[in-house]
């Protein structure tokens, strides 16, 4: 799986490591487990033979043992996360205890320690180190222990991830779909540069990934029932596989010998809260609802004490929350365009060399309106499709530029639409205003079972029931989710389950394996459910299925420039239960100078839907661009303007093309077979790690995967499409084999090799190389497509014509007949499939070098080079793209012998790359006299061609362009940097200040600050124009840029506001498609939009009630100085808000309060 261009700097790095060999040290790389490797030493340095040690969980009880080696050096593996005493007893010398030395999941904690020569009852007790160098594993990872989980200021659903963000070369986590698809409000980043669905989480072992939606965790547990989480990111351990980005490892909390217990509660309201930015009293005079109670608690101890334990919690959150749908205003139309006057948006006047002007031109370009009054050409103006030819050329502008009528179904429509404020502006005029509201519970139970001395078992049971409403943010008329997304109501439950043991069989021998099982059941509908609107109300036919009731509903209508009309959630409503299996089973064996792990890691994924979601929905869809209304008189056409050719397609032409009932696309989706897959995914892995000498250590490693092919349940096990005939094959019917001709690779060897130096008892040098493959279920791109689902999309032949009509509706696809086992793929069906041969598997190539230091005051600072190379990433190439110019005429498959197919064919194969270099910082000090560290820098950039591999479709499919869409990645972040302390003021009782006792001392003991500052850089956004002039289906038109790019930095819509970037330095493409440079000259991602900074506070106190009872009262302020993070400006060019930023983020500052209280 090496390539060519990898090795020679890695080659050349490990060959001087190598070099150096003359001293490593030990080695362990469980993922659930931690160790601790350590030498014995007396005062002159040398090493202790036959030393003993005892390591003991100051909690359980439980101890593991082992004698040192002729070198002093011993490891103890498998050791569950948590607090422990290490007891070290030699004859002739001095009794040694090291308090608090505390495990971690995957980590090899330092255990060194030097004994004095003394009588066995002269007993010496030493603090552990609160923070130690990284010697024994050379891969890059960060830890997220309890305190910083509970301390430190959580987002409003108080999840872990949120610290994920101080992971270097992690791009700031968001929420990326739905409540109603991820109640469990996971968050989604990206990490050193690789897709987001790469990242791989296991809660005490279970895989915990959503198999549609494999971005997100399916369960997160809530914080307080977390004892660590464990990042890795680079470099991995041969035990972890499956994962490109990263590694999450989250260790939940066990019962102890001792009783203890916690309940808490949190609230935040609209009255704890500031304005959004664009949530003005003039447009809001009340802000909208906004609260969120959080509340719960947690009981854990003995059933048999040293023996069995239990911990169980209970966390509930209820959310009502009713702001601005999408952060901002929306658009609707002004009275004079509901009435069809467009009079009063002209703008300037057209020249004939394409050039505009304030004042009629001097050389004017004419156009004849419906009188036959032949007039000067403005911006604005309105022409009549019956007019002219149907590519739009020779059209008439509609006199006065009013339409002569509207059509009668677009009236029905209009009548559902809410009307805007008198004198309101022609864009961002109308505010809306609608709740959702979330109830979700969670219940976490884990028992703990210590066998024998030599064995321990836990079993864990998680589950989350929740329920979620969504209203519409235009009444009537449905328009977008005034929420975090899901229109309607939704119910689901997600569970999780884990069995996992630890068996040492011998000092040097141990055993270790879980399994584990996560589902996620879940139906939602939307608030139009059970009402054929569309057919029966509106009168439009094709666009619900009666005999179905789960296709009724409203039709989305998207008219360009204006809020989305209708039902726009073409993936609502949903019937999903998903759920996948895990098991993991290793073996250790420690022998003189190796640490020789081996195992196995095994992912059984299934996924059953029911969800038309592909193309337009269950409902139907109308698109209303522009093009229909607009003239096409190109550049360079005799009687067209000599540079620049008429005016774009703006909002207003898609406005009156809706008005007159002229959709220019269209399509609707409906499903006749449950989309199901089922896949497993197989690892297997041996690694060694090689105490060469005190100093070095190398780590070597080699897994093996196998992702067979997945299949379905049903009638046929496989489907795809030959793309030489568009006939669909079916795996299993009609003598067709059941894989179809499709193979998956089984060469997929993945080695991992590193090298950590010592160079003092300060200073570390690491470095490594490894391959991950790519775990993406392919579930994910091939869920339901033909003839699961059909989803069929109708466009006219041109730019500038139309589709059909309101009144003649969206023609029909007729069910499948699938007994043949061959079937042929309706024309108008949309279709992603992969072919015949080797189903390319992508596979990341990661590596670093790392210098790690230990600083005065306990604090460890490494500063690395981190480098990742995807190869074979997944996408999919568009087969009926038509090449610029041609338009529909053009594209391959619109000829006879293929039913005159129009529809998108997708091919789905492993044919990208990306890459990755960053600087990466961190700075990390652990809690010890008062004060916690954790900080982040990355200085990096990502390229890819494009950014979501589970879904992936290119920016351009011109065959002639492709390596046109390598570009910066989407979520390319050059900067970050993130810090992270938890302070406990030095005032009050036993501190440094006003400890004297009195009132004073009362009132100012106890009390912590802890916060989270960020500042991030800018994401780059694609700039989109009208592809009217271009003619090409299924590829991306950009505007030209005719000057120097100018950040003004301006905030705000309209012309009273100032854009962003100066829109002046892009110029509409209206040259004819088979000109130079169709496209245009702006390529992909090649503008910045705005960074932000924020600062995330928390003050909170303990009150001591009794010496195990304490209460703290806590604040949270999120954005705590209310800084404005605004999204990137509009892009359209068409639009009249182009480089505008008209919306912000909904994280304005935010204060919680909350008590709680443990004992």
């Amino acid at each position: 799986m090496f390539r060519n261009g990898l090795s020679g700097l890695f080659l050349s790095l490990f060959a001087l490591g190598f070099a150096l060999l003359g001293t490593a040290q030990r080695a362990d790389a469980q993922v659930l487990f931690g160790s601790v490797s350590g030498t014995v030493t007396d005062q002159s340095g040398a090493g202790v033979p036959k030393t003993h040690v005892t390591l003991i969980n100051k909690a359980t009880s439980i101890q593991r043992e082992a004698d040192t080696d002729e070198s002093g050096h011993y490891t103890i593996t498998d050791m569950p996360p948590g607090n422990y005493d290490l007891k070290v007893t030699a004859s002739g010398f001095k009794p040694l205890t090291q308090t608090n030395l505390t495990v971690a999941a995957n980590t090899v904690m330092n255990g060194d320690a030097k004994l004095q020569v003394g009588a066995v009852s002269e007993q010496v007790t030493v603090e552990a180190a609160t923070l130690t160098l990284q010697t024994e594993k050379t891969d890059v990872h960060t830890e997220l222990t309890e305190k910083a989980i509970l301390d430190m200021p959580l987002n409003q659903y108080r999840n872990y991830q949120t610290l994920i963000n101080l992971v270097p070369g992690a791009t700031p986590g968001v929420f990326q779909n739905a409540i109603a698809d991820t109640p469990e409000r996971a968050l989604s980043t990206n990490i050193n540069g690789t897709n987001r669905n790469n990242n791989n989480t296991r809660v005490d072992g279970a895989t915990d990934v959503f198999v549609w939606l494999p971005h997100h965790a399916v369960y997160v547990p809530p914080a307080e029932t977390i004892q660590e989480v464990n990042i890795s990111t680079n470099n991995f351990d041969p035990e972890q596989g499956m994962t490109g980005g990263a590694a999450i490892t989250v260790i939940t909390k066990s019962g102890s010998n001792q009783l203890h217990g916690v309940s808490f509660a949190y609230h935040q309201d609209q009255a704890l809260r500031a304005r959004q930015f664009f949530e003005t009293a003039a447009v809001s005079p009340r802000k909208g609802k906004s609260i969120l109670n959080d509340l719960g608690g947690t009981l854990g101890g003995p059933i048999k004490k040293d023996k069995l334990f239990f911990f169980g919690s209970y966390d509930g959150t209820f959310e009502r929350d009713n702001r601005a749908a999408g952060g901002g205003l929306q658009t609707l139309p002004t009275a004079a365009l509901r009435a069809g006057d467009f009079t009063g948006i002209l703008g300037n006047y057209v020249c004939s060399d394409g050039s505009t002007s304030a004042t009629p031109c001097a050389s004017p370009f004419f156009v004849t309106d419906t009188n036959n009054v032949v007039q000067q050409d403005r911006v604005g103006m309105i022409f009549d499709p019956s007019t002219g030819a149907a590519n739009g050329t020779g059209r008439k502008q509609f006199a006065g530029n009013k339409l002569p009528g509207i059509d009668s179904i677009a009236a029905k429509i209009l009548a559902l639409i809410p009307s805007v404020p008198a004198g309101a502006p022609e864009t961002s005029n109308f505010f809306s205003s609608a709740t959702q509201s979330l109830n979700r519970n969670n219940f976490d139970g884990k028992v703990d079972w210590n066998r024998t001395s030599k064995h321990a078992i836990f079993a864990k049971y998680s589950a989350m029931k929740s329920v979620f409403t969504g209203q519409p943010s235009l009444g009537k008329v449905i328009g977008d989710c005034n929420c975090d997304g899901g229109l309607g109501n939704f119910h689901s439950l997600v569970q999780l389950v884990t069995v996992g043991h630890t068996l040492t069989l011998s000092p040097t021998l141990v055993v270790d394996g879980n399994v584990g099982f996560t589902r996620m059941s879940e139906y939602g509908q939307t608030p139009d459910f059970g009402t054929n609107i569309g057919s029966s109300v509106l009168g439009i036919p094709g666009t619900n299925n009666g005999s179905d009731l789960r296709d009724s509903g409203i039709p989305y209508f998207n008219v360009s420039g204006y809020a989305d009309l209708g039902n726009p959630e073409g993936w609502n409503p949903a019937f999903r239960n998903d759920w996948s299996f895990t098991s993991n089973h290793n073996v250790r064996w420690s022998h003189d100078k190796h640490q020789v792990s081996a195992g196995t890691d095994i992912i059984h994924h299934h996924l059953n839907h029911w969800q038309p979601e592909l193309g337009s929905g269950p409902r139907g869809e109308f698109d209303f661009g522009g093009g229909v209304t607009a003239l096409n008189c190109p550049a360079g056409t005799i009687g067209c303007p000599t540079t620049g050719g008429a005016p774009a397609p703006n909002q207003f032409n898609a406005w009156a093309q809706f008005l007159l009932g002229l959709a220019d696309g269209m399509g609707r989706s409906e499903q006749f077979i449950k989309a199901t897959a089922k896949e497993w995914q197989f690892g297997f892995f041996v690694g060694d790690r090689y105490r060469v000498s005190n100093k070095l250590t190398a780590t070597l490693g080699l897994r093996y995967e196998y992702y067979p092919l997945m299949t379905r349940d049903g009638a046929f096990q496989f489907d795809r499409l030959d793309f030489t005939s568009l006939n669909v094959l079916l795996g299993g019917i009609g003598g067709n084999p059941s894989h179809l001709g499709v193979t998956t690779s089984k060469k997929l060897f993945a080695p991992r090799i590193g090298l950590a130096y010592q160079f003092n008892d300060k200073t570390v040098v690491r470095s490594g190389f490894g391959i991950t493959v790519d775990p993406l279920p392919l579930a994910r791109p091939l869920r339901g497509f033909y003839p699961l689902t059909v989803g069929s999309n109708f466009a006219g032949t041109t730019s500038f014509s139309s589709a059909g009509s309101l009144s003649t509706g969206i023609p029909s696809i007729c069910c499948p007949n699938i007994n043949s086992g061959t079937i042929p793929l309706p024309p108008q069906a949309l279709e992603r499939s992969v072919g015949p041969g080797e189903l390319k598997r992508g596979y990341i190539e990661s590596w670093n070098l790392v210098v790690e230091r230990k600083l005065p005051s306990n604090f460890l600072v490494s500063l690395g080079y981190v480098g990742t190379q995807t190869v074979h990433q997944f996408g999919d190439l568009d087969l009926n793209s038509s090449l610029p110019g041609t338009g529909a005429s053009g594209q391959p498959y619109n000829k006879p012998q293929f039913g005159n197919r129009t529809a998108s064919t997708l091919f789905w194969q492993g044919f990208m790359s990306a890459n990755y270099h960053a600087l990466q910082v961190s700075v990390n000090r652990q809690f010890s006299h008062g004060l916690m560290v954790k900080g982040a820098y990355t200085y990096s950039k990502a390229i890819d061609w494009t950014d979501d591999d589970g879904w992936a479709g290119l920016t351009w499919n011109d065959p002639n362009i492709l390596r046109r869409n390598r570009a910066q990645a989407g979520f390319n972040t050059p900067q970050i940097f993130q810090l992270a302390y938890v302070y406990e003021l030095p005032v009050g009782e036993g501190k440094s200040w006003a400890n004297g006792g009195g009132a004073a001392t009362k009132i100012l003991s106890n009390w912590q600050v802890s916060g989270i500052f960020s500042a991030i850089h800018g994401q780059p956004f694609t700039l989109l124009a009208s592809g009217a002039s271009l003619n090409a289906k299924f590829q991306t038109q950009t505007p030209d840029q005719v000057g120097p790019v100018r950040k003004i930095g301006g905030v705000g819509a309209g012309s009273q506001n100032q854009p962003f970037y100066d829109p002046s330095a892009f110029a509409a493409v209206t040259r004819p498609g088979t000109g130079p440079n169709p496209y245009g000259n702006v390529g992909r991602n090649t503008l910045f939009g705005p960074g932000s900074v924020n600062m995330d506070f928390s003050l909170f106190r303990t009150f001591k009630v009794t010496e195990r009872l304490g209460l703290q009262f806590r604040a949270d302020g999120a954005n705590f100085f209310n800084s404005p993070h605004f999204n990137n400006p509009n892009r359209n060019f068409t639009s009249a808000n182009f480089m505008h930023i008209t919306t912000a983020k909904n994280d304005e500052r935010q204060f919680r309060f909350g008590l709680r209280l443990a004992f």
